[in-house]
């Protein structure tokens, strides 16, 4: 197993999938890339377009390099941790193939279709074009061990950026069911990040 040589501490502490996610992207930067939190920060924000890293300064550290990774540009704090669990939250479920197979209306409101848009897409239709070649495979890494996730993507609209969490089991094999809400939604002007649809 590859082992990062720099510290990455990842926020907010309980997002399994963002740190995986930083962890791979640290790993697969060049040489002088590791030395650099901008050229993470960059590789970050193909999926999170608010990430940002900054380096503890290493008096701070002891000399061993360490590295905050904000994946909402912040410390988050998490205020209602079972909100998944309400009767109306929004809900889709997919195979292992991607495909959605059943989305509600309030899932497909929030990602701006009409009701039964989503069923037979593919979930990379919904992240940011510079996201689309990566197999998401932290995501499923983190689904297989523990069965669950939690976590946000960003959503690419005309006018900005919506920020969606999911919550995501399996409920069979080879099955998977998904509860979505809204955290943000970031203006273009607001946001240089924000990309197009």
């Amino acid at each position: 197993m590859d082992v990062p040589d720099t510290t990455l501490a990842t926020f907010p502490a309980d997002d399994h999938v963002f740190a995986a996610f930083v962890r791979q992207a640290y790993l697969a930067l060049d040489g002088p890339g590791r030395r650099d939190p901008a050229a993470l920060e960059a590789s970050l924000r193909r999926w999170h377009t608010h990430a940002v890293v900054r380096e503890r300064h290493s008096l701070a550290s002891f000399g061993e390099p360490t590295w905050y990774v904000y994946r909402d540009g912040h410390p988050g704090v998490r205020v209602d941790e079972v909100w998944w669990q309400a009767a109306d939250a929004p809900t889709v479920e997919f195979g292992a193939d991607g495909v959605f197979t059943f989305a509600d209306d309030a899932v497909c409101a929030l990602v701006g279709l009409q009701p039964g848009g989503l069923v037979g897409r593919h979930w990379t239709d919904l992240v940011p074009a510079s996201a689309r070649g990566d197999d998401g495979a932290w995501i499923w890494e983190q689904l297989d061990r523990a069965g669950w996730v939690q976590s946000v993507f960003d959503l690419p609209l005309v006018t900005g950026v919506r920020v969606i969490e999911y919550r995501t089991e399996r409920i069979g094999e080879g099955q998977f069911r998904s509860h979505w809400r809204e955290l943000a939604t970031v203006a273009a002007e607001d946001s240089p990040e924000a990309l197009s649809a």
